[in-house]
């Protein structure tokens, strides 16, 4: 899964991206409006995480450039702005999820595998194909077994 942190302080964004990196996630980073902007509109992503307040524009322009594009990527806001007026302004403007920071690597790990469960997998953490069933939060592979009938011998 490819994720996009959109992130100006560069401790946090280290520490985030690490812990992501560590969870078998393929990461990058922005650290301004203007990178973010340059990668949303060349590549596809299965979750931003995306700072509103950036040192040379609001966050908020993201989500409105991805609305315009027509893009898809599913948006967790990662902000120390907490006012509902905030949230609500987030929410309506198309992002999925609003975790205000400060906040755990655990919960925020388990807020993006949700919204990719949602969005990829109709909710699901099993993935099917044929007689392969494939865990995406244990990350484990069964394959099923069928009752074969073999021919008798004579």
């Amino acid at each position: 899964m490819k994720i996009l942190l959109i992130e100006d302080e560069k401790e946090l964004a280290k520490s985030i991206l690490g812990y992501l990196k560590g969870n078998n996630f393929v990461c990058e980073w922005a650290n301004c409006l203007h990178t973010a902007m340059d990668k949303i509109s060349g590549y596809e992503y299965d979750c931003i995480l995306l700072d509103l307040m950036l040192p040379d524009g609001n966050g908020f322009e993201i989500l409105k450039e991805l609305k315009s594009q027509n893009k898809i990527e599913g948006v967790i806001i990662i902000s120390a702005k907490e006012t509902l007026e905030t949230r609500i302004e987030g929410f309506n403007l198309g992002a999925d999820d609003y975790l205000t920071k400060p906040f755990h690597l655990s919960e925020l790990l388990v807020r993006i595998q949700a919204l990719i469960r949602r969005e990829n997998f109709n909710g699901n953490n099993i993935l099917s194909y044929n007689e392969i069933d494939i865990d995406i939060l244990s990350k484990s592979v069964k394959v099923k077994t069928r009752n074969l009938k073999l021919p008798k011998r004579n």
